[in-house]
């Protein structure tokens, strides 16, 4: 493993009325595309900065490729980090902003040259190297840090939130830059966000985080199909929640009943406590028309509102005294018969489609 946190803490404030990161223990491959994901506050940056040496923990180790670099200072542990503000300097050239770092190594004129140009044409910028940073775009600039931490040759890049500058067509174009050069130049990328879709698009794997803590490390088709935790499943996209108790069991399944009905879950081999949150993404409902002969997993509702999105339309369905959010896409949508706001509708769903947590305090 290349990079491996072990134990890792920090406290802000000595009397513990501070931030509180709890024990971190990651190890991350070469090469891999790993993301720290969560809401403000959730100790993802304070995770950043001690790996870059911004930060001292007050337990635990870092290790880089077998070497324990926990207390080396930045500049000594061939990471290189790209700040949310880019700090270009204004005075300076697109190109002697990325060769700064060398002439302070005192690298060889010749290849500076050489290795300036390469990051400038892995970014794809070759064209800009002569500019000053007031005379190119945000996207141009986010494209220059990159390179500016390229040039270095460090084993691994730290990206703290890099694209929430951007507008969000130029972020999309920029995550798929962003994939593509971690897989091109094979470097160890672990970025900060707190945008979702952000991580699931970019992410081998990714760390869900809260108050501190790591809550669950995996694939993005791991966390968000099946999340051990009621806060990772909300974090990570729309979902709905049907609590209800625990009733019976077959060999593969679990019966839960609520105040909607009794449904059928898959069994996931988590642990589970007799009160539960039944968790279903709105994509993975489907919404009826007329009663089905399906007997199981089928309530009755009618449409409150609904938002038409070009490839999909968002319904929200009223039952009883809860709110359920379905999507259809709109190939599907067209086949049937078009729908309205006081419609009378029925919701179905998989029963491998479910997701059976414990309820917070249970």
């Amino acid at each position: 493993m290349p990079l491996e946190l072990t134990g890792l803490t920090k406290t802000y404030n000595k009397d513990g009325s501070g931030f509180h990161l709890f024990p971190v223990d990651l190890s991350i491959e070469t090469g891999e595309f790993f993301c720290l994901l969560g809401p403000s506050g959730c100790g993802k940056t304070t995770v950043l900065r001690l790996i870059g040496g911004f930060e001292t923990p007050n337990s635990g180790k870092i290790t880089l490729n077998g070497k324990d670099i926990t207390h080396l200072p930045p500049h000594k542990r061939n990471l290189h980090t790209v700040f949310q503000r880019y700090a270009l300097f204004p005075h300076l050239s697109i190109f002697e902003n990325i060769a700064f770092s060398l002439r302070l190594k005192k690298v060889t004129r010749n290849e500076i040259q050489e290795r300036v140009l390469e990051a400038l044409r892995l970014v794809q910028i070759e064209d800009l190297k002569d500019r000053r940073t007031y005379q190119i775009s945000g996207g141009q600039a986010q494209r220059v840090a990159l390179a500016r931490a390229l040039v270095d040759q460090p084993e691994v890049l730290l990206l703290d939130e890099p694209l929430s500058a951007l507008d969000p067509e130029l972020r999309v174009k920029m995550r798929e830059e962003l994939k593509a050069l971690c897989k091109k130049v094979g470097l160890t990328f672990i970025m900060v966000t707190h945008d979702q879709e952000e991580a699931l698009q970019l992410s081998d794997r990714m760390a869900v985080m809260r108050d501190g803590q790591c809550l669950q490390v995996g694939t993005p088709k791991t966390i968000y199909e099946d999340p051990i935790d009621p806060f990772v499943a909300r974090f990570i996209g729309q979902v709905n929640e049907i609590t209800g108790d625990l009733t019976g069991e077959t060999p593969e399944t679990y019966a839960l009943q609520s105040s909607l009905g009794t449904f059928r879950v898959k069994k996931n081999g988590h642990p589970l406590s007799k009160r539960l949150n039944l968790i279903l993404r709105p994509e993975k409902m489907r919404l009826l028309r007329q009663r089905s002969q399906i007997q199981e997993n089928l309530i009755e509702g009618s449409i409150c509102d609904l938002t038409y999105l070009g490839s999909r339309t968002e319904y929200t369905v009223k039952v009883k005294d809860a709110t359920f959010k379905v999507f259809e896409q709109e190939l599907e949508r067209l086949k049937k018969r078009k729908l309205n706001v006081g419609d009378n509708v029925y919701l179905t769903w998989r029963t491998e489609d479910a997701i059976l947590l414990n309820t917070p305090n249970s």
